[in-house]
């Protein structure tokens, strides 16, 4: 007989690697393209896994309230926000020991996030979590279309001059987006205000965001 959960677990992860490869591929060729050296881009890539991995563990074991243990950490899911911060962190660190532009090298990481998101969601989808308040409505395929969307646009508008500007604008838009999801999902772990530990989080990058754009505004 065939492994049921086997079967769902392997397609989760396949389509996680997929969404990390498809997503390589482009930041390879957009920093290629800016002049950075081919083992900096493979190292700087291998450290944002790391950061993902680490960061998503940790968010997931703090919106569940489990305390975070070793055993707890590699049974634990995962949250795409708690990648996010992870990456940008780890990135950070990386750049900065390196002597490396990390807000030059973060806004290519800006433009593929979306994209990590939009196919990891499929794995949610053919694994039947982060299922929607209404019975038998697809809402990971609403947020895998919304991210989508998100990354084509930060893809057809990035410019490199603007680089401030197009972070205030990724930190708005993909705020937005998953503040709002959140409340579509069965499942919401309120921590405080009701609200889920992943939309105060996007309150903070909606907020940083805002702040960015003001700033800029203001020079001009």
């Amino acid at each position: 007989m065939i492994n049921f959960h086997f079967f769902y677990f392997s397609t989760y992860l396949l389509i996680i690697l997929i969404s990390f490869v498809v997503s390589f591929i482009i930041f390879y060729n957009m920093t290629r393209k800016d002049g950075h050296d081919r083992i900096d881009i493979l190292y700087i890539f291998i450290i944002n896994i790391l950061g993902f991995v680490i960061g998503s563990k940790i968010f997931y074991l703090i919106d569940v309230l489990k305390v975070i243990t070793v055993s707890n950490f590699l049974n634990s899911g995962y949250s795409f926000i708690g990648g996010v911060v992870g990456s940008s962190l780890l990135v950070y660190m990386y750049c900065k020991k390196y002597g490396l532009n990390f807000t030059n090298l973060e806004t290519y990481f800006i433009i593929i996030y979306p994209l990590i998101y939009s196919i990891s969601k499929l794995a949610c989808f053919t694994n039947g979590c982060c299922n929607c308040i209404v019975p038998n409505f697809p809402l990971q395929l609403v947020e895998s279309a919304l991210m989508f969307m998100l990354f084509v646009y930060l893809y057809k508008t990035y410019k490199n001059n603007q680089k401030y500007f197009f972070i205030g604008k990724f930190l708005i838009l993909f705020g937005l987006i998953r503040f709002i999801i959140d409340y579509f999902r069965c499942k919401r772990n309120i921590l405080l205000l009701n609200l889920t530990l992943s939309q105060l989080i996007c309150v903070v990058f909606i907020a940083i965001g805002l702040v960015i754009l003001i700033k800029l505004m203001k020079k001009k």
